[in-house]
């Protein structure tokens, strides 16, 4: 009888147990695989026409049709930085641990259980406790996480847009690089020409010493600015190289440039409104606003825990069980620390959030300023600069072939044709760098549409 009597609780515990557990796993749901980015992935599609694609820690993965031996247009490496830059991947896995996060705050705590064991006269004795506060924190707890699940995505796509931005600069850094190195090439061998010309103008009697040596030192000075084109250029193919992941295999030979933006942005103003509608980090500010704002109301509730007790004992060879209540009183200790903690970070995130608002209106100004004043220089170097230089070459090259000019003369004008190149081509650079701000700082690439109608405002 006894035996008995002893057996009958630790079965009543085996099935509460059992109950509960079941009731744990039915709240808690199916989280699916926590690291999933589609919708971040989706998210910066509808914005730049630019997605992701998962893969394995250390995995270079290639987009399709997209391959080294044909060289690399500025979207393909893009793409290849999206895919597979090593620090916006690392940023990636803060997603899963966010509604890893969610998860946690989804599950109900687990019961504890206080037994004593039947030891000479001592009966058996079982006591079940629960914290009962857990129900109605439960919901603050998830909307909090359910909130940062949110913040940590929308500052993933303002990742992804930083790293379009700097996969734009680093390429147009590198077509840069390579187009001044060539043009560095050209014109030292034009100045190691004119050394040679006043060397020979010298023996003749045309040129006195000092015109000869100074043609000398201009050749000098040419080739090494044509050594330092070379590092230079070698720098940011290797930092271009990194950027996209692609540091450890092979490298194509060739990388296309960008098309020129030549059409005329939106007003200041217009991107201004867009970009406070739109930005990802101003919304994943205002989330984080929002989480905060739960968390208060969440340490206000943190002050009272009620246990649910269910005991249960053997009392002469019977099992008695009964329920009762545990009750923390809060006379002393009102959580009030938490408390201004949460009000604390309310505040630091208020203001966080008008820091980036303001930093945003700044960027956006300052992005369309520079595009339109890089417009217009480019258009200064391709339609007024550049023609009449090219015109001249041609004139003086046909002057010569008359007899009209000396050979002198051809090359200090082809020289003056080469530093007006070089000069449109640092134009067209900051063209195209002056785009991509802007596009960064407005959240969407200019060829996209506009996001206002498509995000509600804060």
């Amino acid at each position: 009888m006894k035996n008995g009597g002893h057996a009958q609780p630790f079965r009543k515990t085996r099935q509460a147990a059992c109950g509960l557990l079941s009731a744990c796993v039915l709240l808690s749901g199916c989280g699916g695989h926590l690291n999933d980015v589609r919708e971040v992935s989706a998210e910066l599609h509808r914005r730049t026409g630019h997605g992701l694609s998962e893969s394995e820690p250390g995995e270079v993965v290639w987009p399709p049709g997209v391959s080294p031996a044909n060289g690399l247009s500025e979207d393909e490496l893009v793409t290849l930085a999206l895919w597979n830059n090593a620090a916006f991947q690392e940023a990636l896995a803060d997603l899963g641990l966010s509604r890893a996060d969610l998860v946690q705050a989804r599950m109900l705590p687990n019961p504890t259980l206080w037994m004593l064991f039947p030891v000479g006269i001592k009966p058996l004795e079982l006591l079940f406790r629960y914290p009962m506060e857990a129900f109605w924190l439960r919901s603050r707890r998830v909307e909090s996480a359910a909130l940062d699940v949110e913040r940590i995505a929308q500052g993933l796509v303002q990742n992804g847009l930083d790293v379009i931005r700097d996969a734009r600069l680093a390429s147009t850094d590198l077509v840069l690089g390579e187009e001044r190195l060539r043009l560095a090439g050209i014109t030292a061998q034009l100045a190691r020409d004119i050394a040679d010309l006043s060397r020979a103008r010298l023996s003749a009697g045309d040129a006195t010493e000092l015109e000869a040596m100074n043609a000398g030192v201009d050749a000098r000075q040419a080739e090494e600015q044509h050594i330092r084109w070379r590092h230079e250029a070698d720098i940011a193919r290797e930092r271009l190289r990194t950027l996209v992941g692609l540091g450890l295999e092979h490298w194509p030979s060739i990388i296309e440039a960008g098309p020129l933006p030549l059409a005329v942005a939106p007003d200041a103003d217009h991107l201004v409104k867009e970009a406070l509608a739109a930005r990802p980090d101003l919304r994943a500010a205002e989330m984080g606003l929002e989480a905060v704002g739960e968390r208060i109301g969440l340490a206000h509730w943190e002050m009272f825990t009620v246990m649910a007790i269910l005991s249960t004992k053997d009392v002469n060879g019977q099992t008695v069980s009964g329920p009762g209540l545990d009750v923390a009183l809060p006379l002393f200790n009102q959580n009030q620390g938490g408390i201004a903690k949460a009000r604390a970070n309310l505040e630091k995130a208020a203001r966080f959030y008008n820091t980036v608002r303001d930093r945003i209106v700044l960027e956006v100004r300052t992005a369309s300023s520079r595009l339109n004043q890089a417009r217009e220089s480019h258009g200064q170097w391709q339609n007024r600069i550049l023609p009449p230089l090219t015109e001249a070459v041609q004139h003086a090259e046909k002057a010569y072939a008359a007899g009209n000019v000396s050979y002198l003369f051809v090359l200090e004008t082809r020289r003056k044709w080469l530093d007006a190149s070089l000069g449109a081509a640092v134009a067209a650079a900051d063209l195209r760098r002056a785009r991509a701000e802007l596009e960064r700082s407005i959240g969407r690439s200019l060829d996209r549409p506009s996001q206002i109608s498509n995000v509600s405002p804060s």
